[in-house]
């Protein structure tokens, strides 16, 4: 049986994490594994072709630059939180992307869409990384389209996926493109995963749960989670720390990146997240409990903020 070979090449240097290279290259030797006429040629790339001295040890390449535009795909794997410092010692490879022929696919992993953003590939194109590094990422690459909130993104030629183990679902996806969705799932089941596992606000926390220096506001979240589930005004909240609305909302807004009310619903909808979770109450009922007399109201907030209903998430819980 003749085989079609799609070749893939691996870039990595020296703040790749170790884990997401050997994640990759074992996805798609396990793909080798399926019978069918599809199989992947891995080659793993440096900027010099020369072993990469790797905290974890000097890691054996395959080839250089040179070999890139030859590929059907290269994989970027996850930086860790050193995005910035590998855009920095890799110029070579910033400028091969930039050159790379628009045939061929670029799947990032994590924060390695650093590298890919640095090119200047992305501007004005979706992407997504690491829903924890996504403000800084968004500060430092401003044309790119970045959503966050997403575990995978594709946009043209180019796919980025979220937390480093994010990187198993760019390679399924990678794979369905290249090799079929019969491939993908038979894949996914050797894996012991799903093609898809949903947005990366399943694992997120809301974006207004951060450090912060304001002990007032540290005050009102605290007064907002103990009485989610009732109405709580603006005016109710600023008698609280004695502060006129407009002085509450401009201090709120600066400390958590969202409005007292939007507080609020992510409250809410964490403890929604933990009903749903705990309790085999009907999703009326929890609406209730958290604040909304109305299940619509709350089946649509819901599923807005994490990309699921209410009941497909506690459906999800059961089988986790």
């Amino acid at each position: 049986m003749t085989k079609q070979v799609h070749r893939v090449g691996v870039y990595v240097c020296r703040h790749h994490s170790l884990a997401s290279v050997g994640l990759v290259l074992d996805t798609f030797r396990m793909a080798n594994q399926i019978p069918g006429t599809h199989r992947f040629a891995l080659t793993r790339i440096s900027q010099d072709g020369q072993p990469v001295p790797h905290p974890d040890g000097a890691l054996t390449m395959d080839g250089d630059l040179t070999t890139m535009a030859r590929m059907d795909l290269i994989v970027i794997p996850s930086l860790w939180a050193h995005g910035e410092a590998a855009v920095a010692e890799n110029p070579l490879l910033i400028q091969a992307l930039h050159a790379l022929p628009p045939q061929v696919l670029v799947a990032t992993m994590c924060t390695g869409a650093y590298l890919l953003a640095a090119s200047g590939r992305l501007n004005e194109r979706r992407a997504t990384t690491h829903w924890m590094l996504a403000d800084g990422f968004h500060q430092r690459f401003p044309g790119v389209l970045l959503k966050p909130s997403e575990n995978l993104t594709h946009d043209g030629n180019f796919i980025c996926s979220g937390g480093s183990l994010a990187a198993v679902d760019a390679c399924l996806y990678v794979v369905q493109l290249l090799a079929g969705r019969d491939t993908a799932r038979e894949l996914a089941r050797m894996l012991v995963t799903e093609v898809q596992r949903g947005p990366q606000t399943l694992y997120a926390p809301p974006r207004g749960w951060r450090q912060h220096a304001d002990a007032e506001v540290r005050k009102l979240e605290t007064f907002i989670a103990d009485q989610h589930a009732q109405r709580l005004t603006l005016e109710d909240l600023a008698s609280q720390v004695h502060v006129s609305v407009r002085t509450l909302q401009r201090r709120f807004l600066a400390a958590t990146g969202m409005t007292p009310i939007q507080y609020q619903q992510a409250v809410r909808i964490e403890r929604g997240k933990d009903l749903l979770e705990s309790d085999k109450l009907p999703v009326q009922d929890i609406a209730a409990q958290v604040g909304y007399q109305d299940r619509v109201a709350f089946g649509r907030l819901f599923k807005k903020v994490t990309g699921m209903t209410p009941a497909a998430y506690r459906q999800r819980q059961r089988r986790v």
